[in-house]
């Protein structure tokens, strides 16, 4: 039988200490209250087409706040990467509690362009496939664009995310130019294996 643990048992394993591809050594955390300037600076140190992207009005207060809130409800779970007390990336985890899509979480992470490439996104994803397992999660979903997110969508398929489907046309640009959705998902085991 397969023992699941809470939110809070996963989050006594943090803080985590990982490297990244320059050297730098950077925290992950969950997000906490507090957070709220230090994810708002964060947000505000992507694009406006990153932001468009992944619908966040930074400009909506209420959205940080919620944010923070929504990561105790259990329903979505964010983790931030923090280099000398500055947050540099977000991964976030959410599923529904209760009903047929409660084994399915979606990920989404969104990483300082300045920490790009250096596999901070691939640290913050692997954690979160970490989490996911432990806490009983069976699909991972990551809504992609294309073109847009090729290197991701590569990188993800080396981590055996497959291609589940591409909605054509589905969404729009700032110019309001057509975009490609691209659906890439994981099935992940019910617990690790051990060795």
């Amino acid at each position: 039988m397969t023992h699941h643990r809470t939110i809070t048992q996963v989050f006594r394993d943090y803080p985590k200490e990982i490297i990244l591809k320059d050297g730098n050594g950077v925290s992950l955390r969950p997000i906490r209250a507090g957070d709220e300037s230090a994810l708002f600076e964060m947000l505000n140190r992507l694009s406006e087409d990153d932001l468009w992207f992944l619908n966040y009005d930074v400009s909506e207060p209420r959205l940080i706040e919620n944010w923070v809130a929504d990561s105790e409800s259990g329903r979505v779970i964010s983790v931030v990467a923090i280099l000398e007390g500055r947050m540099i990336a977000n991964a976030v985890l959410k599923r529904k509690i209760y009903g047929a899509k409660s084994h399915i979480g979606k990920i989404r992470i969104s990483v300082d362009p300045g920490f790009r490439e250096k596999r901070l996104g691939t640290w913050m994803l692997l954690d979160l496939v970490n989490l996911a397992i432990s806490i009983g999660v069976r699909m991972l979903v990551m809504l992609l664009v294309e073109g847009r997110d090729a290197a991701v969508i590569a990188s993800v398929k080396k981590l055996d995310f497959t291609e589940e489907a591409v909605l054509k046309n589905y969404l729009l640009d700032r110019a309001g130019n057509p975009h490609d959705l691209v659906i890439m998902g994981k099935r992940l085991p019910s617990d690790w294996g051990d060795f």
